[in-house]
């Protein structure tokens, strides 16, 4: 079917349930950044590939909104016949219904992919409009997808305790506890994530975050009840999951949450409910049992951010292997990148090539953003089949990949110049450096947030008019999501920093039309000694190994510390990856990380420099 005849039908169906518009938002029923096939119907409507976002279908109109990071792609993607395009920074989802939709009309939606936050906000928005929200009970849009995909069935995997650090036991005990200080019965868990955490499993439901989609309840004496499809639970996963765990047909959800509201009522306790994560409808099932909701974070979001020692080592590990991994691409690019022809996409698969030689590499961790000059401003840019761009010298390549390790998940982007650089380039480059090493080189007290380092990774780029529209920092999982929720830094990062997290250091600078840049290495969040004030000290450990582009930097521009840094980084990539080199590949490297001519010499090796030896969660490197 065509955009425009998916829209007709949908209309059709509209009209049939007596209903005016309907909200189609890019998510599922567990709230995930990436969904099954299944679930992708914003796509499937729409044709926009974007990881967030919303359209609206009246019957006479219909708009299709995210955020700044896909103004772009969203312009080119989208049917401008059928849809208007907007961003949420421009206009809220309710404000343009109620500007669009009339007095009296019915806009219905599917409880099941709407957060109760999602629909307050809608309501507010919609006060005094006389449009009404109405839940539906069956998504329309499922009705008229003929060959919509089949839910996914992968197996179930156990993620060692070795590498975990904490049994699934020890685990559910200590949510357990915290459902009894907040006098709860229970908790409702419904990202698939925090399941994976918490259960010590993962799986393949997804592309790109090895997830087994799930959701469960939580009870105050530590019983769990796992709703998956049994048919994706191999034996040993029983073994593993142990008589605490029950598990239970994602149908009969309805029925146990039914069940545990008559429990909650019974008990005169609330259940702890994620109004920011979890469904509508999950709540209105308790609801409907009697019971209360108390509204409260996802507990295991915090304790799943803070690594334990042998995560951190795990990632360590992986971060090392991947280091491997994109070092030799740089070094073949580098060859190849102005004598033969390629595309966005040969890189983007070239790339894949080098990480696939590693035998605990199981997937990437996004769809690699391989942008050549204008399409490197587009924040998520993605090239297809149908629209990319071929390598044609000079010019700049935007790189941002990810690998899913066995023992960690991996986030870096690196810009590299193929050809001679301008000047322009090299400033621009350059400022997005010094904020990356503002950021990197930061000691701070304990208590610090995001929002309040943000800044750091801006000065110098704000000196000269220069600004970038994401935020500087996400948390990263371990073998897990490449977004976690947890630490961050931007100015909406207001969970104050624990030892263990993990979080991608990533200003950049885009110029419309002409080029992107963006630095991205992952960090980890350690102690560093005391402040003065008597306060814990904490500092980034970089945990990615990978040289920068060093044909892009503007020395002049970076001072005595800056320069330090880059040096002892650069000293420290080449200690670690030489011996996993080829003669060529070493030549290469050896130059890459070479000290920036006309500086001070490089100091000692940073004493952050992570521990890289082998351990039980940490398998030594083959050599190539």
């Amino acid at each position: 079917m065509k955009q425009a005849e998916k829209i007709a039908a949908l209309r059709d169906v509209l009209k049939a349930q007596k209903v005016d518009g309907f909200l189609v938002p890019r998510a599922d029923e567990y709230q995930n950044e990436y969904v099954p096939e299944r679930a992708e119907r914003l796509l499937w409507l729409t044709g926009f590939t974007g990881s967030a976002g919303n359209a609206v279908v009246l019957a006479d109109k219909a708009m299709v909104q995210s955020d700044s990071r896909y103004e772009l792609q969203i312009e080119k993607q989208v049917d401008a016949a059928i849809y208007t395009t907007t961003m949420n920074t421009d206009v809220s989802l309710g404000a343009w219904i109620a500007g669009n939709a009339k007095s009296g009309q019915v806009i219905g939606y599917d409880p099941k992919v709407h957060t109760p936050g999602q629909i307050r906000a809608l309501d507010a928005d919609l006060k005094g409009s006389g449009i009404i929200l109405k839940a539906l009970s069956f998504n329309p849009l499922d009705s008229v997808w003929a060959d919509q995909p089949s839910p996914p069935m992968g197996k179930i995997e156990i993620f060692p305790d070795y590498i975990a650090g904490r049994s699934a036991r020890d685990k559910r005990e200590e949510i357990a506890a915290k459902v009894v200080k907040e006098g709860a019965v229970a908790t409702v868990l419904t990202l698939p994530d925090s399941i994976a955490w918490l259960l010590n499993i993962r799986g393949t439901d997804v592309p790109h975050t090895p997830l087994p989609l799930s959701q469960a309840i939580v009870g105050a004496d530590g019983m769990v009840t796992l709703f998956i499809y049994g048919q994706k639970v191999p034996e040993d996963v029983h073994a593993h999951l142990g008589n605490h765990v029950t598990l239970a047909e994602p149908g009969t959800l309805e029925d146990a949450l039914k069940t545990l509201g008559t429990q909650s009522k019974a008990a005169g306790k609330p259940v702890l409910f994620d109004e920011a994560r979890s469904s509508i409808w999950a709540r209105q099932c308790i609801e409907a049992g009697g019971g209360t909701t108390r509204n409260a974070e996802d507990l295991c979001i915090l304790p799943k951010a803070c690594k334990t020692p042998e995560e951190q080592d795990g990632i360590r590990n992986a971060h090392f292997r991947d280091g491997v991994a994109v070092t030799k691409f740089l070094a073949w690019l580098d060859r190849e990148g102005t004598t033969q022809t390629l595309t966005e996409l040969d890189i983007a698969d070239r790339l894949e090539d080098f990480r696939r030689v590693d035998p605990t590499y199981r997937d990437s961790s996004f769809d690699t953003i391989s942008g050549w000059n204008a399409n490197g401003a587009i924040v998520h840019y993605r090239a297809t089949e149908a629209d990319h761009a071929t390598i044609e010298p000079p010019g700049m390549l935007l790189l941002d990949s990810g690998g899913q390790y066995a023992n960690g998940t991996t986030d870096i982007t690196r810009t590299i110049a193929i050809g001679k650089p301008t000047a322009e380039i090299k400033t621009a480059f350059t400022l997005v450096l010094k904020g990356h090493i503002g950021i990197a080189d930061l000691t701070f007290p304990e208590g610090t947030k995001g929002a309040d380092i943000d800044i750091v990774a801006r000065m110098a780029m704000w000196k000269h008019k220069f600004n970038y529209g994401h935020g500087t920092g996400h948390g990263v999982g371990c073998y897990l999501s490449v977004h976690e929720e947890g630490g961050g830094i931007s100015s909406r990062a207001m969970r104050p920093y624990k030892p263990g997290m993990v979080i991608s250091n990533e200003p950049g600078y885009y110029k419309t039309g002409a080029f992107g840049i963006r630095i991205e290495n992952l960090v980890l969040v350690r102690e560093a000694g005391l402040m003065e004030d008597g306060k814990k000290a904490l500092v980034f450990e970089t945990l990615t190994v990978v040289p920068f582009d060093k044909t892009l930097i503007d020395a002049k521009m970076l001072n005595a510390d800056e320069i330090r840094w880059l040096n002892d980084y650069h000293a420290r990539v080449a200690k670690l990856l030489m011996p996993y080199m080829s003669p060529d590949e070493q030549a290469w490297l050896q130059e890459a990380t070479s000290p920036l001519k006309k500086t001070r010499a490089a100091g000692p090796a940073s004493k952050q420099s992570p521990r890289l030896s082998p351990t039980k969660s940490s398998p030594k490197i083959p050599s190539p």
